[in-house]
């Protein structure tokens, strides 16, 4: 815990060569025991470690902050532990708490410019954005051209999501001639969230701006645009990124990956050949599955299939692999040679709801009734949320003469999904089916009202209801109002 790596060593500069498991025993049993400055800050760095494995994190903050509370009593000059002690609350949210011991510090280190840029990401979490853009104005000023300074503080300001103050921190960054791409590359490969990847965008194009013949820059734009399924962007920055450097691995493995993820299918295989012959052996292996997928859907079949097997051979636990090799048989309806592919997908892993579904589809369509009925089971189970479940089992149902169970398993699936529009119309079509039109004028206004434009699921589910002409009128009061009388 903590993003200033000196720790803003005491004036003594003591270094520690001691047991620091030693230094915890004598300070959680000896109340009245001292430390140096560095003894405590290493008795804070044991906790701040362990915390992440203890089994009771609650108890290691308090010992946090006791051994903080120690060394702020002791050394109000040293502002190192009013800055922890601030980061602990600021973990536990209690922002005004925070703000009272940077308070405090600044009365013993008025021109430390560490204390303000905490102070702004403090008032940044709390929404109050002036206050926070004034501390910091002020840290920055006091930091001057300090330049690990300010890469410290962007990484702060990064962590704590407080990405609109970052931008005139890096701002100042690239000014000195910092190499901060490694903040942000870090940042960027531990979040998943798509709302801070596009938060860190503005940062991303501001490294691109400052110097367009980086690689570096263009290749963590890339990745970004990527996070957010902007493959188009992404193609475009990996193409910026391995036309400056044509050796850049990394970059050519996205920039493949982007274009198979935008369905361009030939570019990807064009770019696969060539650089395989530049690169060494092996350099894009873990791209051949992929490869695979490409010659299938560009019709090469046969080709994907035996790249297939040469991936399974060297992968035997690649699941997607399994299950896309599965897919090419299933597709084509040959369900017998579709379904040991498909079950060792499942079999690698269970949590992938696409394999159990489509494997109980293949089940279903070798007639495998005991196969199909548990597992539709264990899917309702273990995926309530998806709804191509309850879909795919109401379909299987009513094509084997079970309409009315097919409409109760549609209407479990839509209380574990409410407001889904294609279970909607599906238990619309099963109750005007089973000759409950009352009901099932009722749900198709419902969906309607939604999205009229997905009534079309209810006619490739049923063809039969294209001639229902109560249904259809109904649905034309909605997709073309226009025609009404």
């Amino acid at each position: 815990m903590g993003f200033f790596p000196s720790d803003w060593d005491d004036e003594e500069q003591d270094d520690f060569s001691g047991n620091v498991e030693d230094l915890v025993r004598e300070f959680e049993s000896n109340k009245d025991a001292t430390f140096s400055p560095r003894e405590l800050l290493e008795i804070f760095r044991y906790y701040s470690y362990n915390h992440l494995m203890a089994n009771d994190s609650g108890k290691v903050f308090v010992r946090m902050k006791s051994v903080l509370e120690q060394g702020i009593d002791q050394f109000p000059y040293i502002p190192v532990f009013a800055i922890h002690m601030a980061e602990v609350l600021m973990r536990e949210k209690n922002y005004r708490m925070a703000r009272r011991y940077i308070a405090k510090a600044r009365e013993y280190s008025a021109f430390e410019p560490a204390l303000f840029m905490v102070d702004a990401a403090i008032y940044g979490l709390e929404g109050r954005k002036e206050k926070a853009m004034e501390m910091l104005k002020e840290g920055m000023e006091l930091a001057g051209e300090d330049e690990q300074a300010m890469e410290d503080f962007l990484e702060l300001l990064i962590h704590y999501g407080q990405f609109e103050l970052a931008l005139p921190v890096l701002d100042k960054c690239l000014d000195l001639g910092g190499d901060i791409h490694y903040i942000v590359e870090k940042w960027l490969g531990q979040t998943h969230d798509k709302v801070h990847v596009r938060a860190l965008l503005p940062m991303l194009e501001r490294l691109v701006d400052k110097d367009p013949y980086s690689e570096e820059a263009w290749y963590l734009l890339a990745n970004a645009c990527a996070d957010l399924d902007d493959y188009p962007r992404a193609i475009e920055a990996f193409d910026f990124a391995v036309t400056i450097n044509e050796n850049f691995l990394e970059a050519w493995l996205g920039y493949m990956e982007a274009l198979y993820e935008h369905e361009d299918y030939n570019s990807f295989i064009k770019h696969y050949q060539e650089q395989s012959e530049r690169f060494h052996k092996g350099a894009f292996d873990e791209l051949k599955g992929l490869l695979a997928w490409s010659h299938y859907e560009t019709g090469k079949v046969k080709e994907a299939r035996t790249l297939y097997h040469e991936v399974l051979k060297s992968s035997p636990e690649d699941s997607e692999s399994w299950y896309s090799m599965g897919l090419t048989w299933h597709y084509e309806q040959e369900y017998a040679k579709a379904i040991p592919y498909l079950e060792k997908a499942w079999e690698l892993n269970p949590s992938e709801a696409d394999y159990g579904i489509v494997l109980a589809a293949a089940y279903f369509g070798t007639h495998k009734a005991e196969k199909w009925e548990p597992l539709y089971e264990v899917l309702s189970d273990d995926f309530p949320h998806e709804d191509e479940v309850w879909l795919d089992w109401g379909v299987a149902l009513h094509e084997t003469g079970q309409s009315d169970r097919a409409l109760e398993i549609t209407q479990v699936g839509i209380k574990h999904n409410p407001g889904n529009t294609k279970l909607l119309y599906r238990m619309a079509a099963l109750c005007y089916l089973t000759g409950q039109q009352a009901a099932a004028t009722y749900l198709l206004e419902t969906a309607l009202s939604i999205n009229a434009e997905e009534h079309v699921q209810m006619f490739i589910f049923a063809p039969e209801l294209k001639k229902a002409g109560s249904l259809l009128r109904l649905i034309a009061r909605f997709t073309n109002p226009g025609l009404q009388t």
